[in-house]
């Protein structure tokens, strides 16, 4: 190739690089900060008494005025004031601020109504999100009938404006379901998390905002880069012959660093496991699981990360062996087992005796658990009569010491993230034994809190926080949340609960068993069928499920708890009931 040939060709490559770098420019600005509020990728920064950015995507403009920002894509005078943005999971918190200048405005008719719904002034690439409650705004031409429960606003009476609060935001559901004869009504949405919604706090729960998810769009900065790169490529089609050369060449460095990659990969796994070699156990062959299962003929259970095998070792010891499927995070969940559960030795922590890392194939080598899991024993019909309360009351107590230890006897404090009836184990005297570290995190005694990348867990069990922030800290209260969880079901699954409530969801279970609660112990009468023991488990658990983790009982209150008797236990708070929609739209 001549060097002229070379010299047009750096030439056509410096002007697609140029124009690109020049689309570019607006994409990759530094973040800024607006009070104490960082405003960064894709939002971008539009500072006092400046109209625009070339900063941030298209709708994403954060106007700053006297240190607080708004969001920018609506007209000046109605833009949503921002309160927090969730960069991790697309979300932020914005206040409809303007809406509470409504009721304070006043002219020669007196009081301003609401008119528009705060769903008209959200466009793409926001939507409101389905966890926000509606607050339901009536505007009526007569006092409505006393028993629609409406609540009074600070308009004039003359006026009967009411206010109450409705169910989950669904922008598909009709407005119809709450119109109320003789008045209009106006929908507002508020994330109302912390404790019950009370309508008569309406201004506070404006104040305190609702939640939006964005979707980043295709904006128009892409569509200009993609038409300069086609355009100036096919000026430079003359040397066709030698882009294909270079592509040749970068293809071959590609698969080049790929294998590197995973070698590097293997290598790190194997770097980690001799760090960690004096905590870990004995190192098994993939041949060895399959002699000693009998090429894995009697399948134990499943679960989201293997397959559970019944087993015998040379020296006759009975093993579970958990062989992972494809691991994700290039085998975390098997380093998390292997480094965390060495670190352990507690007895109601299962043992782990061995391990398997051989090419793609990675095993875990656990000591027999004669009764398999609790699950079995809340859930079936057939085996739940096998435990009675005391027995079902020392499994919890088991349980607690053993999360205990892990919270506060280890070197390195341990947070499960996946307590479960289906993670604890039963040996044949019915001790139990958690089990399944796949989804744990180490951290060091002096940290109080937990830096996450990403939620876990199962749904049902999943502390708030996990999925949310604006719920609090993660931290060791996460596994006395799911530890509440389960102490709930365990109750549940011996009771006749299901048939004495007609929604059987957790929600509406909790709220029955915590009246029933509130009602048996201030009048000292048996009026929910609940032996004291189960109402014991049962004030534990609702202590344990608190939506602020603050208000949660260490794993060692826990266990003193259960060692007392049942007038020594102080009622807790009722706990708020919609969390399960915030799981499932958080885990979607």
């Amino acid at each position: 190739m001549s060097s002229i040939s070379l010299l047009l060709l750096c030439m056509t490559l410096s002007q697609i690089a140029a124009a690109v770098e020049t689309v570019d420019q607006g994409a990759n600005c530094s973040p800024k900060t607006c009070g104490n509020l960082t405003i960064a990728d894709p939002f971008g920064f539009v500072p006092e008494q400046a109209a625009d950015t070339k900063c941030g995507r298209l709708g994403f403009e954060v106007h700053c005025n006297n240190s607080i920002p708004y969001l920018g894509y609506y007209r000046r005078n109605y833009r949503f004031r921002i309160l927090d943005i969730f960069y991790d999971n697309s979300s932020l918190l914005v206040a409809d601020i303007h809406k509470l200048a409504d009721f304070s405005a006043s002219d020669s008719k007196g009081c301003h109504v609401l008119t528009a719904n705060t769903s008209s002034k959200v466009g793409l690439p926001f939507s409101i999100s389905p966890v926000n409650l509606n607050l339901i705004f009536y505007n009526c031409t007569k006092i409505p009938e006393a028993d629609r429960g409406l609540v009074e606003t600070k308009c004039s009476s003359s006026l009967f404006v009411r206010v109450a609060v409705g169910g989950h935001f669904n922008d598909s559901s009709s407005y119809t379901q709450y119109s109320v004869d003789g008045c209009s009504t106006t929908l507002v949405p508020v994330l109302g998390t912390f404790g019950k919604v009370n309508a008569r706090n309406y201004e506070q729960l404006i104040s305190d905002g609702f939640l939006l998810t964005w979707q980043l769009p295709s904006d128009g900065r892409r569509n200009i880069k993609l038409i300069l790169i086609g355009s100036l490529s096919a000026a430079a089609g003359v040397f066709f012959t030698c882009l294909l050369w270079i592509i040749y060449r970068r293809k071959q460095k590609l698969n080049l660093f790929i294998l590197q990659k995973h070698v590097q990969n293997k290598s790190n796994t194997e770097e980690i496991l001799r760090r960690y070699q004096s905590l870990t156990p004995k190192r098994y062959s993939y041949s060895d699981l399959k002699k000693a299962t009998r090429c894995f003929k009697e399948k134990l259970g499943e679960g989201g990360y293997g397959t559970v095998f019944k087993g015998s070792l040379p020296d006759g010891r009975m093993v579970a062996v958990k062989l992972l499927k494809g691991s994700k995070g290039n085998g975390e969940e098997f380093l998390n087992e292997v480094t965390s559960i060495g670190r352990t030795s507690h007895v109601n922590i299962a043992s782990l005796l061995g391990f398997c890392l051989q090419g793609s194939k990675r095993a875990l080598v656990y000591e027999y658990m004669a009764n398999g899991s609790l699950e079995k024993y809340i859930y079936s019909e057939s085996l739940k009569s096998e435990l009675g309360w005391e027995q079902l009351r020392k499994i919890a107590i088991g349980i607690a010491r053993g999360l205990e230890y892990l919270h506060q006897g280890c070197s390195t404090r341990i947070i499960h993230f996946d307590i479960k009836p289906h993670n604890i184990l039963l040996d044949e005297n019915f001790c139990p034994k958690i089990a399944d570290f796949g989804l744990a995190k180490l951290c060091h005694l002096k940290d109080s809190a937990l830096s996450m990348a990403d939620a876990r867990g199962t749904i049902g069990f999943i502390a708030p926080e996990v999925f949310y922030r604006g719920f609090g800290v993660v931290s060791t209260k996460s596994d006395v949340y799911s530890y509440g969880m389960m102490i709930l079901q365990m109750v549940r699954g011996r009771t006749n609960a299901k048939e004495n409530t007609e929604n059987s969801s957790e929600a509406y279970f909790t709220n029955w068993i915590y009246d029933c609660l509130v009602k048996d112990l201030q009048s000292h009468e048996v009026t929910c069928d609940l032996e004291e023991t189960a109402k014991q488990m049962a004030v534990v658990g609702l202590w344990c499920i608190q939506m602020a983790p603050g208000n949660r009982p260490s794993m060692s209150t826990v266990t003193k708890m259960l060692e007392k008797n049942i007038g020594e236990l102080e009622i807790p708070p009722k706990p708020f009931l919609s969390c399960p929609s915030l799981q499932s739209h958080f885990s979607s």
